[in-house]
Protein backbone atom coordinates (compact mmCIF):
# COMPACT_ATOMS: atom_id res chain seq x y z
CA UNK A 1 0.00 0.00 0.00
CA UNK A 2 1.17 3.54 -0.84
CA UNK A 3 1.85 6.52 1.51
CA UNK A 4 2.40 8.74 -1.30
CA UNK A 5 0.61 12.40 -1.24
CA UNK A 6 -2.90 11.73 -2.22
CA UNK A 7 -5.42 14.30 -3.13
CA UNK A 8 -9.51 13.36 -2.76
CA UNK A 9 -11.79 16.15 -4.20
CA UNK A 10 -15.93 15.93 -3.54
CA UNK A 11 -17.94 16.22 -6.24
CA UNK A 12 -20.93 18.37 -6.09
CA UNK A 13 -20.26 21.58 -4.70
CA UNK A 14 -16.33 21.18 -5.39
CA UNK A 15 -16.15 19.79 -9.01
CA UNK A 16 -19.78 20.38 -9.81
CA UNK A 17 -21.44 23.36 -9.38
CA UNK A 18 -25.21 23.17 -9.97
CA UNK A 19 -26.18 21.47 -6.72
CA UNK A 20 -28.84 22.82 -4.02
CA UNK A 21 -28.00 26.21 -2.41
CA UNK A 22 -25.54 27.15 -5.45
CA UNK A 23 -26.00 30.71 -7.31
CA UNK A 24 -27.18 28.61 -9.76
CA UNK A 25 -29.06 24.94 -8.81
CA UNK A 26 -29.63 22.89 -11.51
CA UNK A 27 -33.70 22.90 -11.02
CA UNK A 28 -33.81 26.17 -11.30
CA UNK A 29 -35.64 26.38 -14.68
CA UNK A 30 -37.49 23.45 -13.95
CA UNK A 31 -40.47 24.64 -12.81
CA UNK A 32 -40.84 26.01 -16.47
CA UNK A 33 -39.52 23.05 -18.61
CA UNK A 34 -42.03 20.24 -16.39
CA UNK A 35 -44.17 21.63 -14.34
CA UNK A 36 -42.43 20.99 -10.64
CA UNK A 37 -41.59 22.97 -7.86
CA UNK A 38 -38.08 21.28 -6.85
CA UNK A 39 -38.58 22.98 -3.03
CA UNK A 40 -41.78 21.95 -2.67
CA UNK A 41 -42.03 18.55 -4.64
CA UNK A 42 -38.87 16.90 -6.02
CA UNK A 43 -36.86 17.99 -2.76
CA UNK A 44 -39.00 16.58 -0.41
CA UNK A 45 -41.04 13.93 -2.37
CA UNK A 46 -38.25 12.05 -3.63
CA UNK A 47 -34.44 13.24 -2.74
CA UNK A 48 -35.32 13.67 0.62
CA UNK A 49 -37.31 10.27 1.42
CA UNK A 50 -35.32 7.10 2.67
CA UNK A 51 -35.79 5.51 -0.86
CA UNK A 52 -33.30 8.16 -2.53
CA UNK A 53 -30.63 7.04 0.08
CA UNK A 54 -31.38 3.55 -0.74
CA UNK A 55 -30.46 4.86 -4.32
CA UNK A 56 -27.31 6.61 -2.70
CA UNK A 57 -26.20 3.50 -1.36
CA UNK A 58 -26.54 1.17 -4.67
CA UNK A 59 -29.38 -0.83 -3.16
CA UNK A 60 -31.82 0.76 -5.79
CA UNK A 61 -31.61 1.84 -9.46
CA UNK A 62 -32.12 5.31 -9.56
CA UNK A 63 -34.23 4.70 -12.92
CA UNK A 64 -37.26 2.01 -10.42
CA UNK A 65 -36.74 5.14 -7.87
CA UNK A 66 -37.98 7.44 -10.34
CA UNK A 67 -40.36 5.82 -12.08
CA UNK A 68 -42.47 5.26 -9.43
CA UNK A 69 -42.19 9.04 -8.14
CA UNK A 70 -43.10 9.89 -11.92
CA UNK A 71 -45.81 7.97 -12.18
CA UNK A 72 -47.70 9.79 -9.31
CA UNK A 73 -46.86 12.76 -11.67
CA UNK A 74 -48.13 11.26 -14.50
CA UNK A 75 -44.54 11.54 -15.87
CA UNK A 76 -43.67 8.26 -16.14
CA UNK A 77 -43.27 7.63 -20.06
CA UNK A 78 -40.92 10.57 -20.05
CA UNK A 79 -38.39 9.01 -17.34
CA UNK A 80 -35.50 8.78 -19.43
CA UNK A 81 -35.89 12.35 -20.77
CA UNK A 82 -36.06 13.82 -17.52
CA UNK A 83 -32.82 12.31 -16.10
CA UNK A 84 -31.15 13.48 -19.36
CA UNK A 85 -32.46 16.92 -18.59
CA UNK A 86 -31.05 16.25 -14.93
CA UNK A 87 -27.73 14.84 -15.72
CA UNK A 88 -27.12 17.93 -18.16
CA UNK A 89 -27.87 20.96 -16.15
CA UNK A 90 -26.50 19.26 -12.97
CA UNK A 91 -23.16 18.92 -15.01
CA UNK A 92 -21.43 22.56 -14.17
CA UNK A 93 -18.36 21.26 -14.10
CA UNK A 94 -15.68 23.83 -12.69
CA UNK A 95 -12.88 23.28 -14.93
CA UNK A 96 -10.54 25.39 -12.91
CA UNK A 97 -10.75 22.85 -9.99
CA UNK A 98 -9.57 20.11 -12.56
CA UNK A 99 -6.99 21.91 -13.46
CA UNK A 100 -5.35 22.62 -10.39
CA UNK A 101 -5.76 18.76 -9.26
CA UNK A 102 -3.95 18.16 -13.09
CA UNK A 103 -1.42 20.69 -12.20
CA UNK A 104 -1.02 19.09 -8.54
CA UNK A 105 -0.41 15.51 -9.71
CA UNK A 106 1.92 16.84 -12.52
CA UNK A 107 4.24 18.69 -9.40
CA UNK A 108 3.91 16.35 -6.76
CA UNK A 109 3.47 12.90 -8.57
CA UNK A 110 0.85 12.38 -6.26
CA UNK A 111 -2.65 10.52 -6.85
CA UNK A 112 -6.00 12.12 -7.17
CA UNK A 113 -9.25 10.56 -6.64
CA UNK A 114 -12.84 11.87 -6.03
CA UNK A 115 -14.95 10.99 -3.20
CA UNK A 116 -19.02 11.38 -3.42
CA UNK A 117 -22.40 10.49 -2.57
CA UNK A 118 -23.49 9.31 -5.89
CA UNK A 119 -25.09 6.05 -7.34
CA UNK A 120 -24.09 4.31 -10.09
CA UNK A 121 -26.22 6.35 -13.61
CA UNK A 122 -25.05 9.46 -12.56
CA UNK A 123 -21.31 8.55 -12.43
CA UNK A 124 -21.19 7.32 -15.31
CA UNK A 125 -22.60 10.28 -16.98
CA UNK A 126 -19.70 12.33 -15.48
CA UNK A 127 -17.08 10.02 -15.61
CA UNK A 128 -17.43 9.20 -19.29
CA UNK A 129 -19.81 12.05 -21.01
CA UNK A 130 -18.35 14.87 -19.10
CA UNK A 131 -14.88 13.56 -18.69
CA UNK A 132 -14.12 13.52 -15.32
CA UNK A 133 -12.50 10.51 -15.61
CA UNK A 134 -9.71 11.51 -17.42
CA UNK A 135 -8.55 13.72 -14.08
CA UNK A 136 -8.72 11.14 -10.96
CA UNK A 137 -7.56 7.79 -10.83
CA UNK A 138 -10.84 6.84 -9.41
CA UNK A 139 -14.22 8.38 -8.94
CA UNK A 140 -14.71 6.33 -5.71
CA UNK A 141 -18.80 7.18 -4.73
CA UNK A 142 -21.64 5.94 -2.31
CA UNK A 143 -23.50 3.23 -4.17
CA UNK A 144 -20.17 1.68 -4.92
CA UNK A 145 -19.46 1.20 -1.81
CA UNK A 146 -22.84 0.58 -0.18
CA UNK A 147 -22.69 3.33 2.45
CA UNK A 148 -22.15 7.35 2.07
CA UNK A 149 -20.32 10.27 3.85
CA UNK A 150 -20.09 11.25 6.40
CA UNK A 151 -19.86 7.75 7.75
CA UNK A 152 -16.90 6.34 8.95
CA UNK A 153 -17.23 3.12 6.99
CA UNK A 154 -17.04 5.33 3.92
CA UNK A 155 -13.74 7.06 4.20
CA UNK A 156 -11.88 3.86 5.58
CA UNK A 157 -13.13 1.61 2.51
CA UNK A 158 -11.99 4.14 0.27
CA UNK A 159 -8.76 4.79 1.82
CA UNK A 160 -8.63 0.61 1.30
CA UNK A 161 -9.70 1.19 -2.46
CA UNK A 162 -7.60 3.50 -3.16
CA UNK A 163 -4.39 1.37 -1.58
CA UNK A 164 -2.90 3.92 1.07
CA UNK A 165 -1.91 3.01 3.72
CA UNK A 166 -1.13 6.23 5.91
CA UNK A 167 -4.41 8.00 6.18
CA UNK A 168 -2.73 11.35 7.25
CA UNK A 169 -1.09 11.26 3.46
CA UNK A 170 -5.08 11.93 1.93
CA UNK A 171 -5.67 15.41 1.31
CA UNK A 172 -9.52 15.31 1.51
CA UNK A 173 -11.15 18.82 -0.10
CA UNK A 174 -15.37 18.92 0.62
CA UNK A 175 -17.90 21.50 0.33
CA UNK A 176 -19.64 20.26 3.73
CA UNK A 177 -18.41 20.66 7.24
CA UNK A 178 -19.91 17.06 8.44
CA UNK A 179 -17.93 15.64 5.47
CA UNK A 180 -14.65 17.35 6.69
CA UNK A 181 -15.31 15.82 10.17
CA UNK A 182 -16.13 12.48 9.13
CA UNK A 183 -12.98 12.44 7.41
CA UNK A 184 -10.60 13.98 9.87
CA UNK A 185 -11.89 10.66 12.19
CA UNK A 186 -11.18 8.55 10.11
CA UNK A 187 -7.50 9.99 9.92
CA UNK A 188 -7.20 11.89 6.86
CA UNK A 189 -6.42 15.42 6.66
CA UNK A 190 -8.99 17.44 5.45
CA UNK A 191 -10.57 21.11 4.41
CA UNK A 192 -13.72 22.65 4.00
CA UNK A 193 -13.87 24.06 0.32
CA UNK A 194 -14.40 28.00 0.29
CA UNK A 195 -13.24 28.54 -3.60
CA UNK A 196 -10.75 27.32 -6.10
CA UNK A 197 -8.67 30.41 -4.83
CA UNK A 198 -8.03 28.83 -1.37
CA UNK A 199 -7.76 25.16 -2.93
CA UNK A 200 -5.00 27.03 -5.23
CA UNK A 201 -3.06 27.85 -1.89
CA UNK A 202 -3.73 24.68 -0.25
CA UNK A 203 -2.19 22.70 -2.90
CA UNK A 204 0.46 25.03 -3.35
CA UNK A 205 2.40 23.75 0.04
CA UNK A 206 0.74 20.14 0.16
CA UNK A 207 2.84 17.05 -1.22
Amino acid sequence: MSSSPVLVLDVDGVVSLAQPGSAAPWYATLQQDWGLDHDRELAPEFFLKPVFMEVLRGRLDLYVALHEYLEGKGLADRLQEFVAYWFEKDAVIDRAVLAAADAWRQRTGGRVFAATNQEHHRIAYLRDQQGLGAHFDEIIYSAALGVCKPERVFFTTAQARMGVSAAPSILFVDDRAANVDGARMAGWRAMLYRGPESLGRTLASWG
